[in-house]
């Protein structure tokens, strides 16, 4: 709702403000002519010209009729047809992540784990790194490549390999899954600090609350994958692996937006010392777009002790203190705060068992038995465990505990499946429901906006559940809501995302289809025995990822987040446009639903006014409009024109020729003038 009463708002000033521009109190500075300007304004308008002055936009129209707003000082810069949109909005992104550093990056590219090897070994090599010492090796794709062989069935034994004198841990691009090797897994500590090393015991005893996301093998040993809080145990040096923000990488990350088109960004998980570094550069370096910062804590520091629930007083209080520490630092705001409510709904087909999916799901996942082809590498489902046999309920009846190691083994030489792939998940949720409950009732309360991250569709209901109670407890708060990634919502949930006012940040590039990835999510939610399968029209998993254009039709808000670094540091906002715009596979052809792609026209609105709108400040930018910042982009194409043309496929391929923000130019692509 506070959106809508801001829109309108928006609206009125608007109006106002043109209506100034028959008599402006200056000519403009700069006459900006012969383009194809896309306002993203109420109508979608296009039009020809717009006129700007220091840091505003005084005039938007047509040459022929912005006689009276110029003067013989006037510059006048012709774009030649090229195409104006308002800078760009991404509205859940990693600042820190987005630039290359020096240390071990794997730049989210496949590797098996024969060939990880020899890269891994020659970052220690380069690196100088002392016996124990961490090897933190970034952005490695924990969705393609890692195909085991008879020489390294598990990623452990591939990291063994590299070296048993250094612990190392693979952090994935995804900011959520993790690998380590034998060394590391000695250095796990229990809930009271104690050293006792994850093992087989450790994990069904001290970490067994963990289990379902420490990967094992055959013999239930720990294969050496580990994910999300999991991965603390072993004392990461660095959970998600980003670098210091120092004033090298400060200034790094806003030429890289400027280079990307990018004005306006909300970081979407900020902890308080990277929020002050980010403020103590900006005031001797002004920033250079406008920053929205999501707090985000290590929730468990936050228990009075490991047993005891997490201190949302003490939350708030910290998120308060930081507030007023760092009030008035220009464009940077921190009036957000991110809460996980899920993990991933990737599960891992290189298990044994396959690990299942921990995203918070409405229905229980299935538990598939794969087969890798030992040349392709190709993944293939040969069948299903049948979790409501007899055999199975006989299983669940004895409990988890009866489930001892020798007890497995027997029980797969006889039946072809381990007793443990008798239990059912739905997944979990990243903290406990009341943590999330209490604490998304107080930010609201406390007219803090709540940037949610659900990826299962359990996850987008409970998340639902909890705004439309903070909403109840605390009607008259102006605090809005956001949802990132959502990439399953089931369909009764659509109707209440428009309703509630959710904005919606999906990560549009992820919506194109490739084989391989969905290997990791459909066979574990439906059956899946064929590649065909993967693309059933009347399958839930086909009809109800990222659904883009049921959300819009409904009346909700979609917003535009590309979670750099996770696939690519590049924010890659062209990209992301094309494939909101043609969910199309460039290589096969397919189309990942053609029923939920969506307009180039709303596409930029998601880009640019709504997710104004989610950051409240489409007071002043987002669009192309009478008296807001001069704040756009100019493109080598006409993205509207691709479409009318049926060549979408070509979006991804636009440059960006030069970013303004503020009214002067902070970017221009090299050795071109516009």
């Amino acid at each position: 709702m506070a959106l809508k009463k801001l829109s309108v708002i928006i609206l009125l000033a608007g109006i106002l403000l043109t209506a100034c521009v028959k008599e402006p109190p200056v000519p403009v500075e700069k006459l900006f002519i012969n383009g194809v300007i896309y306002t993203a304004n109420q109508t979608q308008q296009v039009v020809t010209s717009i006129g700007i002055t220091q840091d505003r936009l005084l005039y938007v129209g047509h040459a022929q009729d912005a006689k009276a707003v110029i003067s013989s000082d006037t510059e006048i810069i012709d774009l030649k047809g090229k195409m104006v949109i308002p800078g760009l909005h991404d509205v859940h992104i990693h600042l820190p992540g987005i630039v290359e550093t020096d240390n071990c990056d794997l730049a989210g590219q496949p590797f098996s784990l024969t060939d990880m090897i020899p890269r891994l070994q020659q970052c220690i090599s380069r690196l100088n790194l002392l016996e124990g010492e961490w090897l933190t090796v970034a952005q490695w794709s924990y969705y393609t490549g890692n195909a085991p062989s008879e020489t390294f069935p598990t990623i452990r034994s591939a990291l063994d390999k590299v070296s048993q004198t250094h612990p190392i841990v693979l952090l994935a691009d995804d900011g959520h899954h993790g690998a380590v090797n034998s060394f590391a897994m000695s250095l796990a500590t229990d809930k009271k600090g104690l050293n006792i090393g994850l093992s087989k015991t450790t994990l069904n005893n001290e970490f067994a609350h963990l289990k379902a996301l420490i990967g094992v093998d055959n013999a239930g040993e720990p294969n050496g994958v580990i994910n999300e809080d999991a991965r603390k145990i072993v004392n990461l040096p660095n959970l998600w692996g980003y670098p210091e923000i120092d004033l090298t990488i400060y200034n790094k990350i806003a030429q890289r937006l400027a280079a990307s088109g990018i004005t306006s960004v909300m970081d979407a998980a900020l902890r308080a010392d990277e929020i002050a570094n980010f403020a103590k550069w900006a005031a001797q370096s002004p920033l250079t777009y406008r920053m929205t910062a999501a707090f985000y804590a290590d929730f468990d520091d936050y228990r009075p002790n490991a047993d005891q629930p997490i201190s949302v007083d003490a939350l708030m209080a910290d998120l308060t203190a930081i507030q007023q520490r760092h009030e008035g630092v220009l464009n940077l705001k921190i009036d957000t705060a991110k809460i996980f409510v899920d993990g991933v709904i990737e599960g891992d087909p290189y298990s044994f068992p396959p690990m299942l999916p921990n995203a918070a799901s409405l229905n229980n996942y299935l538990q598939p038995i794969f087969a890798i082809d030992s040349e392709s590498e190709i993944l293939s489902v040969v069948g299903y465990v049948d979790t409501d046999s007899d055999i199975c309920v006989a299983v669940r009846e004895k409990g988890a505990q009866s489930v001892s190691g020798s007890f497995d083994q027997s029980f797969l030489a006889e039946h072809g499946f381990l007793a443990s792939q008798c239990f059912e998940s739905n997944g979990i949720l990243e903290k406990e429901y009341e943590f999330i409950y209490h604490y998304t009732l107080a930010l609201h309360a406390a007219g803090v906006n709540i940037h949610s991250h659900a990826i299962g569709d359990r996850a987008v209901r409970v998340a639902l559940d909890t705004f439309e109670a903070a909403r109840e407890a605390n009607p008259d708060s102006d605090a809005n809501f956001s949802i990132a990634h959502a990439q399953i919502i089931h369909p009764d949930d659509i109707l209440r995302i428009a309703d509630l006012d959710v904005a919606i940040a999906f990560t549009y590039s992820w919506i194109e289809p490739t084989t391989e990835y969905q290997m990791y999510v459909t066979p574990f939610i439906e059956p899946t025995f064929s590649e065909e399968d993967l693309y059933d029209p009347l399958g839930y998993v086909y009809k109800n990822t990222y659904p883009a254009a049921s959300v819009l039709k409904a009346g909700g808000i979609l917003v535009a987040g590309s979670d750099a670094p996770v696939e690519e540091r590049d924010p890659r906002p062209m990209l992301n446009i094309e494939k909101a715009v043609t969910r199309t596979n460039d290589t096969t052809g397919r189309i990942f639903n053609v029923d939920e792609r969506v307009s180039v026209r709303d596409t930029l609105d998601a880009y640019t006014i709504k997710g104004a709108q989610m950051l409240e400040q489409d007071n002043i930018t987002g669009s192309l409009e009478v008296g807001k910042k001069a704040d756009f982009v100019i493109l080598d194409q006409d993205l509207l024109t691709l479409e009318a043309g049926g060549n979408s496929h070509r979006i991804s391929d636009t440059k960006i020729l030069s970013t303004w923000f503020d009214g002067r130019e902070i970017y221009s692509m090299p050795d071109e003038k516009n």
